[in-house]
């Protein structure tokens, strides 16, 4: 069953005020990639299960979904990384040319 609770989205990034400036410690990874992959794809526990399922099928011998959708899940994963990766190199590329267009166009012709 669908339910709309299961598809909110919290931000449990280990974020303190006690000091000032603010510390944001991300022990993941890329936090937009983290973010994207647990609101579009799966959320942490459910990509645990698929991996959990995924094993059991393997070490059991009994073929099911399980691997399938691992594999489904990473690639679904894959994609989110390479548009975020492309959309931080827009994002770089428009900032060089704004702030630097000398080095950006000599960047354009090595690329």
């Amino acid at each position: 069953m669908d339910n709309p609770l299961c598809r909110l989205a919290y931000d449990f990034s280990p974020t303190t005020t006690w000091f000032s400036p603010q510390y944001t410690i991300n022990l993941a990874g890329d936090s937009a990639i983290e973010k994207a992959v647990v609101t579009q794809v799966a959320s942490y526990g459910k990509q645990l299960g698929k991996i959990t399922q995924a094993v059991l099928e393997q070490a059991e011998g009994e073929p099911g979904n399980a691997v399938a959708s691992l594999r489904k899940m990473a690639d679904d994963i894959n994609t989110i990384k390479q548009h975020t990766l492309a959309d931080k190199i827009e994002a770089d590329l428009k900032r060089l040319k704004q702030q630097d267009n000398v080095a950006y166009q000599a960047l354009i012709k090595r690329l």
